[in-house]
């Protein structure tokens, strides 16, 4: 749909009126149906800098982001649709009791399954969630793709993938899931250090059109990875394999539930720009920047 919209021009995502042309456009950054790439540049705390140790890569690359298109609904209504699947073909209770036979102990396993209407219900529920998606007014895809020596030359090689699915008119309300590794080689003291990002979570977005020419946005996401970080893993360490032989450099790991502010909008109906900072904690804040700019098809 997108492809077929960027033949006339970028299109919009809850009507096809025209719209006045603007040299910078918010709303197009915010109901704008296309695809975008474009670059994108990260310095200082960002979620792949060690707040802890102190260190911050310089991360480039590229971005492409579907905005209002289908990448998301497909994904995010495969994914409901497997999971209704899996829980009215899986059992409804499971059950056990031990008891003592002679010089035995016995267990007994009761397992019940849903009924036929159970199951019915279940799958006009799904049905109707996965419709809900497909209707909703806002959805995006945001792929992050760095390297060290190809299309980037900063200290970051990775990605990061997130899936949106929202609604709202005057503020968007987003939400999905999203997941992604990083790592980083950054200069500690002289020597190298890599510093691992680990990413699989939930993203929770607000955002809003401000005189109809900059777009607001407030992301938070929420890295449930974080937890399994142990206090140990993110001090540099050198890591010892299998075979008992230490790596060729020290090691941390880092995580957070960082937050992201960032303005963004469309130039001559196209170019796309964006700039804003991310907090890995909200006490304390060390900041982090990134701009991006591309062009929206």
């Amino acid at each position: 749909m997108a492809l077929l919209a960027a033949s006339s021009g970028v299109a919009f995502a809850d009507d096809d009126s025209p719209r006045k042309t603007k040299l910078f456009d918010g709303r197009l950054r915010q109901d704008g149906l296309g695809i975008e790439l474009g670059a994108i540049v990260q310095s200082g705390r960002t979620e792949f800098a060690s707040n802890n140790l102190g260190l911050s890569p310089m991360s480039q690359g590229i971005i492409l982001r579907d905005r209002n298109g289908m990448s998301s609904r497909m994904v995010v209504g495969l994914l409901i649709a497997v999971a209704g699947a899996m829980a009215a073909s899986g059992p409804k209770s499971v059950s056990s009791k031990s008891y003592v036979s002679g010089d035995y102990i016995v267990t007994e396993t009761t397992t019940t399954y849903y009924s036929e209407e159970e199951k019915r219900q279940m799958r006009e529920n799904t049905s109707k969630a996965v419709g809900s998606v497909f209707a909703s007014k806002y959805s995006d895809m945001e792929l992050q793709l760095y390297s060290r020596d190809r299309f980037g030359m900063g200290d970051t090689s990775g990605y990061k993938l997130n899936f949106y699915i929202g609604s709202g008119d005057k503020i968007a309300f987003e939400t999905g899931f999203g997941f992604g590794k990083v790592d980083s080689i950054v200069d500690n003291a002289g020597a190298p250090a890599k510093l691992t990002y680990k990413y699989l979570g939930m993203p929770f977005r607000i955002s809003s059109v401000y005189k109809g020419a900059v777009r607001i946005g407030l992301t938070y996401e929420w890295n449930w990875l974080k937890y399994g970080v142990e206090d140990v893993d993110r001090q540099l360490h050198m890591p010892i394999d299998s075979q008992g032989n230490p790596g060729t450099m020290m090691e941390a790991q880092v995580a957070s539930h960082p937050w992201h502010l960032d303005l963004s909008t469309v130039v001559f109906k196209r170019v796309t720009l964006m700039g804003g900072v991310t907090a890995q904690e909200i006490q304390k804040p060390r900041v982090g920047y990134y701009v991006q700019a591309g062009v929206m098809f």
